[in-house]
């Protein structure tokens, strides 16, 4: 299935760009840079796709194409640029589209950066080799101190090996990538201890040796942590603020009527109007933050197996909070009108947990008067998680927390873009580690039944991944990544990945063993004998590897259910075969290797009834610290430090440099004009012009009636400024022909203007702004109005 879907979608994407390349010619195509990236991508696929099914027609159906496997080498690099197919979904996101054009834009003042670093991470990396190249060496013994007495074997009967630390200065590139994962604070005081316990380049550790070397591990964290990552940061942070304010001078918004709060009037009833002075008054914010703080207390008084005392409490203190609460909601409702209450996003949200506050009430209290189903009503009190959301209620009470939670709704947006780019980046390099890292051992597989355990069974359990951070699948391979992320202990992972095949000289001391278990010496015997052996001899490593394997699977046969399977306590022979298998291996099995012990059936890696070729268990170091590498710095020190950016931004254009204004609530091209005061001119416009609004309902004849009568009595009098009630009334005057039309296509801005020019209305309060934007046009039409 998944081979169709394969060729499926190869076809597809083939035709996708051939009839782009037809419609648009080549040379326009290829002018694009993700038309570049598509075909790319297209042509690496269909080589990998040609050469993979024409060469090697069988390479997925049966075993005996291994061979095939191990000839393909060359050509796996094109099942890298596979992965790269999710990125075509950037083309067609706008959103995703401009951050990545964001940080291109970071590219050259990145390699500015890249380059202090590495001069850095240099300078640390020599002082580290000065003091400590090949210092970090130990025995695999804990027994053993020295390299000369690291020889023979374990009381377990394992191979002793003078074993290197993983993260070592020994040599330049060594010292930089242990720079790196220093850098990133993974795991740094175990890799602080061993070389605080360094003594010599021939003897092992020992516990607090040079106390000294303290300074050099907090030094080299403080330069590269602190200082060198955090730089790579501002970098990032810096553009990314740059060109979201290019974005923004560029892209003006248009001011709307949507886009201005609405403005209500205030009840003429004289009780609603004295309940509504009281609700919106300071006082009665304050008496309800004091319920909904206390309301927070009460409910984190709630604990594991209750005592009678606090399940009476909690009852009593739920039913007092839903009772303020809902006499809240009520008189809000009652003395602004329910419309007018439900403009506002936080009382949506009051009334929203009120409301389920009551449900639960209810439901606690059917189900012990009224026999229900207990099923039914444990699914139904799912109502009482909800009356968590009170302490949400707090952001309301205080003000600095309000602002924080406008800035996160007001960053939602550009966040989720960030999270779909890094959701994007993770995705694309899980593909990457199943492709290059998928073969590799994991912890448990050295368990399974039979010969399915001999091929992870040669490599030791310190150099398997983990069970629950591997590259198995996709799925296991994002949790791996969101691991490295999170710098917890990828260095680890990191040298499994690199894990490479070992020398195949057979040592002195895996020849005695091996004669020691065989019971002869396998180089006296006459050279036609099968079983002839010499220690030098070409492919010797792999023929004892083939004997140890034989006789472990004998040795153990009926015990694959013991609990210390493959290597059962009850078996110490089983032991001392696979410690020699792993002797005459070390490191892991290449593809020949595997190859050839599973052309003799010796490896088993079918799964179920499929039967699956078998692959190497060995990784590339090279290719592991590129990919975790830059996986590390696009992911932990690029995208989730932009979230930060996103923030900072988005808290400024809230609060602005002046507390007391909201820069937010200006209007868009217009620094002096509020949206409130925008909002009221608007509304006496459209009451002076005579338009209806279902929002206001204003009485256009009534109020014109008056006016005309108030314009005449001053023309009497002699009075300039019209009169009504013995008051004057400003932004009044005489109505003229045409000052009540408005101009199909105008904006707000536009329309209020040319209104007020040709009826002679005063706009109450006064101003004047400069519009830097085709939205906002003075009445002279050069873009200043008063």
């Amino acid at each position: 299935a998944l081979t169709a879907t394969e060729i499926s979608l190869n076809g597809i994407f083939a035709f996708e760009a051939t009839v782009k390349i037809i419609a648009m010619t080549f040379k326009v195509y290829i002018k694009s840079g993700w038309n570049q990236v598509d075909l790319l991508i297209v042509t690496t696929s269909l080589l990998d796709m040609i050469l993979t099914y024409s060469l090697f027609p069988d390479l997925y159906s049966f075993k005996g194409q291994n061979m095939a496997l191990g000839a393909l080498k060359i050509f796996r690099i094109f099942r890298i640029f596979r992965a790269l197919r999710p990125l075509r979904v950037i083309a067609r996101a706008k959103g995703l589209r401009v951050l990545v054009t964001t940080l291109m834009s970071a590219v050259r003042p990145v390699l500015n950066t890249a380059g202090i670093a590495f001069c850095i991470f240099g300078v640390c990396g020599v002082f580290g080799m000065q003091i400590l190249s090949g210092k970090l060496y130990r025995c695999n013994d804990p027994k053993k101190w020295s390299y000369n007495d690291c020889t023979g074997v374990t009381e377990d009967g394992e191979t002793r090996e003078w074993l290197n630390y993983e993260v070592n200065f020994d040599n330049f590139l060594a010292s930089l990538v242990s720079m790196f994962i220093l850098s990133t604070q993974d795991d740094w005081t175990a890799h602080m201890l061993a070389g605080v316990d360094a003594t010599g380049k021939r003897t092992g550790p020992e516990q607090n040796a040079h106390l000294e070397l303290m300074l050099f591990y907090v030094a080299c964290i403080i330069v590269g942590g602190f200082l060198v990552i955090n730089i790579f940061v501002g970098v990032f942070v810096d553009c990314y603020t740059a060109a979201s304010t290019d974005a923004g001078i560029e892209k003006r918004e248009k001011l709307q009527p949507k886009d201005l709060p609405d403005v209500y009037d205030d009840p003429n009833d004289p009780l609603r109007r004295r309940i509504a002075d009281v609700v919106n008054g300071g006082n009665f914010d304050l008496f309800i933050a004091f319920f909904i703080i206390t309301n927070v207390i009460s409910m984190a008084m709630e604990s594991y197996k209750q005592s009678d005392w606090q399940i009476e409490f909690l009852e009593a203190t739920n039913f007092a909070f839903t009772f303020v609460f809902g006499f809240e909601c009520f008189f809000k409702m009652y003395a602004l009108h329910p419309r007018r209450y439900f403009s506002a996003k936080w009382n949506r949200f009051d009334f929203f947990i009120v409301m389920l506050s009551y449900i639960g009430i209810l439901i606690d209290n059917l189900g012990n008067t009224v026999g229900v189903n207990p099923t039914v009503l444990r699914i139904l009190r799912i109502f009482r998680v909800f009356r968590l959301l009170r302490a949400f209620r707090i952001f309301k009470a205080a003000k600095g927390l309000h602002s924080i939670i406008i800035t996160l709704v007001a960053s939602l947006p550009a966040i989720l873009n960030l999270f779909a780019m890094l959701g994007l980046l993770f995705f694309v390099y899980g593909v990457l580690g199943v492709t290059l890292y998928g073969t590799i051992c994991v912890d448990g597989e050295q368990q399974l039944e039979g010969m399915k355990a001999v091929r992870c069974m040669a490599t030791k359990e310190i150099d398997l991944l983990d069970s629950h951070a591997n590259f198995l699948s996709v799925f296991y391979g994002v949790l791996t990544l969101f691991r490295v992320a999170t710098g917890d202990a990828w260095g680890d992972i990191l040298a499994s990945c690199s894990l490479a095949p070992g020398s195949r000289k057979v040592t002195d001391e895996a020849w005695e063993d091996y004669k020691r278990l065989v019971g002869f010496d396998p180089a006296g015997l006459d050279s036609s004998n099968s079983l002839f052996l010499e220690q030098d001899s070409s492919g010797a490593a792999l023929k004892i590897a083939s004997v140890a394997i034989q006789s472990w699977n004998r040795t153990t046969f009926g015990y694959e259910k013991d609990p210390d399977w493959p290597m059962p306590t009850k078996l110490p022979l089983a032991r001392q075969w696979v410690f020699l298998l792993r002797a005459v291996m070390p490191g892991c099995l290449s593809d020949d290797e595997v190859y050839n012990l599973e052309a003799d059936g010796l490896l088993d890696c079918s799964v179920g009834q499929y039967d699956r070729a078998c692959s190497s268990s060995c990784g590339d170091a090279l290719f592991a610290n590129l990919y975790f590498m830059t996986f590390v710095c696009m992911a932990a020190f690029v995208l989730l430090q932009l979230v930060i950016a996103v923030l900072m931004e988005q808290l400024e254009q809230t609060t602005g440099s002046d507390d007391s204004v909201k820069v937010a609530e200006f209007v868009p091209g217009c620094n002096v004009l509020q949206k409130q005061i925008f909002q009221r001119l608007y509304r006496r416009w459209r009451h002076k012009a005579g338009i209806r609004d279902s929002s206001f309902r204003f009485s256009f004849s009534k109020k014109m009636d008056s006016l005309r009568a108030s314009s005449v009595h001053s023309k009497k009098k002699g009075s300039k400024s019209p009169v009504k009630n013995g008051s004057p009334v400003r932004g009044s005057s005489p109505s003229r022909p045409g000052a009540n039309k408005v101009a199909p296509g105008d904006d707000i801005f536009a329309a209020a203007r040319r209104q007020a020019s040709d009826g002679g209305i005063e706009l109450d309060p006064p101003f004047e702004c400069k519009a830097e934007s085709p939205g906002i046009h003075g009445a002279n039409g050069n873009g200043n109005g008063n």
